[in-house]
């Protein structure tokens, strides 16, 4: 029996099995990802009676689908998912779900009058609610019940000084896209779903292209003997209650067989309020517990290791692909397990990093959460484990650890971690790259940067929020509170005070080491002065006190309101240094 047969079918005859749910969706596709402009696009094409390319179905009974269930008498949709939900959403009028897994319509307007050679179509929005000549949503055009001669009348009621010669063609015209012919390749039922899967990934590789994570994510799900559509279910799950909680109430009810898994029963915890500064997603996990569990970089390896290749030759291990499917389901459900995601948020909050700004890169996040389950699986918890995390990630922010091949880092950092320990390795580390050279020479220079989204500026910050730093001038703002609402940072020394003693350079006034955080009553006293021209009227508001205290808690040196123009680049360079004895005091106290 062939593979595969190639049929046609009218769109009208895909709407109709989308309606009386005959098409659906199995887990080896991708969200829907297109943007209303991509759907509009789509809708153009038809019109203009341009092809929209092959759709791929395949009938199983067994195959599982997204949404929940499996396959039984389903058309699968294998490849066309973007096409088909893009005629749902634009010509059925249905709500589609986002990449923020929210339900939203996509709306497509129409303008019947607009001349040849000009898009007829648009995304609609509220620049076009007062504009009669745009139908405002083209799926009503579609329904059983549209009388084209009532439709006709109010049109031209609302746009009475309109040639509305062409109306009636033009209306049949994006009606008749319904009756478009679409190629339709049918697999055989018989054939197994590695084989389609690999068609799958094979189309997709010639299209747009699969990522590597999206190439894993369909092997892992296909794979039922070893739990593989459980693991995938988890992670894919896992990243959308993130989002959107009250996803599990949704879990619960169609998906038991899931939530009595042990997969399903490790995300009931998502029900209570949580808040999260690291939020992964599917392709965030996936790295996280390669590094982890199998102590490599690069997802893509992953591919050979579920399918027990053990050779260039092709050559595979049973055994090899069960063990691999064993780690990766060991090591999605030590990701998701509420001890180990929380109480990295936690200690990440309590030792300064509790503002998602300071997130320098979701990369960092990635290999400092893999640390820390790598630590788990060696026993070590509790208080331990969140300081040497913590001294992890300072360290890594302020030594640029990852900064060149990064991949290769983490795997030589798996390496010597899984040979010595954690604790040993980062003490080698430490004892190499953080020395008192470091942090009197070698960190002040990195607070010479013009920009505040340095890795050392944020550990800088997380080292004032870790120990409630007072913000300059303030008796009751932090430098946490501050940096959380996203107030503007303020120059020490600022820029029309420096210009006027002729340093005129970014390089200068915009180093970070001229920044810190004032509360907004106290910027409108220091406003553009020098600092000798507002201490009269600080101290009208402020204790003497408060100002020699806010000064030194952030690392600003004595002598700020005698400062003169022949000082300023010494004055820059102590509060250099200060900053970086800021960090090192943070980093000392999280070994005591």
């Amino acid at each position: 029996m062939d593979n595969y047969k190639i049929t046609h079918y009218t769109i009208s005859n895909i709407l109709n099995y989308v309606q009386d749910d005959q098409i659906a969706i199995p887990e080896i596709q991708r969200p829907f990802v297109w943007k209303g402009k991509e759907v509009c696009a789509l809708i153009d094409s038809l019109y203009e009676g341009y092809p929209i390319g092959y759709l791929i179905i395949w009938q199983n009974s067994k195959v599982r689908l997204r949404g929940f269930g499996k396959g039984g008498t389903k058309k699968i949709l294998i490849d066309g998912q973007q096409r088909v939900t893009s005629l749902m959403a634009a010509i059925l009028g249905k709500e589609v779900l986002n990449e923020a897994y929210q339900y939203e319509r996509i709306r497509i307007a129409f303008n019947p009058l607009m001349e040849d050679g000009e898009s007829h179509f648009a995304v609609y929005d509220d620049s076009l609610k007062d504009d009669n000549v745009w139908i405002k949503d083209i799926s009503v055009l579609f329904k059983r019940n549209f009388s084209y001669r009532k439709f006709e009348q109010e049109y031209r009621d609302l746009n009475p000084d309109k040639d509305l010669s062409r109306l009636e063609e033009n209306i049949d015209r994006l009606k008749g896209i319904v009756k478009h012919s679409v190629g339709i390749i049918e697999l055989s039922f018989l054939l197994d779903i590695d084989v389609v899967s690999e068609i799958f990934i094979r189309i997709n590789l010639q299209g747009k292209p699969l990522n590597q994570e999206d190439f894993v994510m369909s092997k892992i799900s296909v794979n039922e003997e070893y739990d593989g559509d459980l693991i995938r279910n988890c992670i894919d799950h896992f990243c959308h209650l993130l989002k959107e909680p009250s996803f599990l109430s949704i879990l619960k009810k169609n998906e038991k067989e899931f939530i009595s898994s042990e997969y399903g029963k490790g995300l009931l915890w998502t029900e209570k309020p949580f808040e999260s500064i690291y939020v992964p997603t599917y392709a965030d996990m996936l790295k996280v517990v390669m590094i982890s569990c199998f102590g490599k970089s690069k997802v893509g390896d992953l591919v050979h290791l579920l399918s027990g290749r053990t050779s260039s030759r092709g050559e595979t291990s049973r055994k090899l692909s069960k063990e691999s499917f064993r780690k990766l389901g060991e090591g999605v459900k030590a990701f998701v397990k509420e001890e180990n995601y929380l109480g990295f948020q936690n200690a990440l909050k309590q030792y300064g990093y509790g503002c998602d700004r300071l997130i320098y890169s979701q990369a960092v996040m990635n290999y400092c959460y893999a640390m820390y389950l790598k630590m788990a699986m060696a026993g070590i918890k509790g208080e331990e484990r969140d300081r040497l995390i913590i001294r992890w990630l300072t360290m890594v922010l302020i030594t640029g650890h990852y900064q060149s091949s990064p991949d290769n880092t983490v795997m030589r950092d798996c390496g010597f971690i899984d040979r010595e320990g954690f604790a040993s390795y980062l003490s080698q580390i430490e004892e190499l790259r953080l020395t008192d050279e470091f942090f009197e020479a070698i960190l002040p220079e990195k607070y010479s940067a013009t920009t505040l989204r340095t890795a050392p500026y944020l550990a800088y910050i997380a080292a004032q929020s870790a120990s409630h730093a007072p913000a300059l001038y303030s008796d009751e703002a932090t430098i946490e509170d501050l940096y959380r609402e996203k107030a503007d940072s303020y120059q020490i020394l600022p820029k029309a005070y420096l210009e006027k003693c002729g340093f005129k350079t970014r390089e200068t006034y915009g180093q970070a080491a001229n920044v810190t955080y004032l509360p907004k009553e106290i910027r409108n006293i220091v406003r553009r002065k020098s600092p000798a021209e507002y201490k009269d009227l600080l101290l009208e508001k402020v204790s003497p006190d408060t100002v020699t205290n806010t000064i030194k808690a952030n690392a600003i040196p004595e002598g700020l309101f005698e400062i003169e123009d022949k000082k300023v680049e010494s004055f820059l360079l102590e509060r250099r240094k200060l900053m970086a004895a800021k960090v090192k005091e943070f980093y000392q106290s999280l070994k005591s």
